[in-house]
């Protein structure tokens, strides 16, 4: 279906990009308009970086500077009912620092020492309404932390009963698997939720960020 977006974006030798997204609707309107956003947003951020001294100074260089932009560029370049929930994060691997922002996307979880914080932050989706400027906030991740984005097509996938996999079941299996590689994370969760539809039709795609701070 091809509706969700996630990127790791190398900006130097000690800074990243974390993004993940979803995108309203489904099928090949979807999958163009996630490969127009990973293109605006990749240069935006190549940008940003290049003008990092200068733009450091005068503090400007943000996440949520990203986003605004990117914002008014979908609205103008996107049918009205074309958006994206986004959620953007720059992390510093000399102090663990990660800066991030939040457009109208699930909260991300971080597992830290057996619990589970969640990334507070909210604002509106990228591409719905013109002129939106975003905020941005800051955590820093400690060694052994676990940080997952996601998006609903994890949270929200029903059973035959019409019950969802939900938050609560989610923060439950990354605290039993936090230890592990991260690949096999991704796959315990894939493999949850698959057994928990069962045969009910899945409407929606899954999609899991996982990043650990060493």
């Amino acid at each position: 279906m091809s509706g969700d977006y996630y990127d790791f974006i190398a900006l130097g030798r000690d800074r990243v990009a974390l993004a993940i997204g979803d995108i309203s609707g489904k099928g090949i309107s979807a999958a163009l308009l996630m490969a127009h956003i990973q293109s605006a947003l990749r240069s935006q951020l190549m940008h940003e970086n290049n003008q990092r001294s200068t733009a450091a100074e005068n503090g400007t260089t943000s996440p949520s500077s990203v986003l605004t932009i990117l914002n008014n560029h979908l609205y103008i370049s996107s049918p009205p009912e074309k958006y994206a929930t986004f959620f953007l994060g720059l992390y510093s691997d000399e102090d663990g620092q990660l800066i991030y922002t939040n457009a109208g996307h699930l909260a991300p979880i971080v597992v830290r020492q057996g619990q589970v914080l969640r990334l507070a932050g909210e604002g509106f989706p990228v591409g719905l309404f013109p002129g939106i400027t975003y905020d941005h906030q800051a955590t820093v991740l400690q060694p052994g932390d676990l940080l997952v984005a996601f998006t609903d097509g994890v949270t929200e996938t029903p059973n035959r009963s019409g019950d969802e996999f939900g938050d609560h079941r989610l923060s439950e299996l990354l605290v039993c698997h936090v230890d592990k590689p991260l690949d096999e994370i991704a796959s315990a969760v894939s493999t949850s939720v698959a057994a928990w539809a069962g045969d009910v039709e899945r409407h929606d795609d899954t999609t899991l960020l996982l990043a650990r701070r060493l």
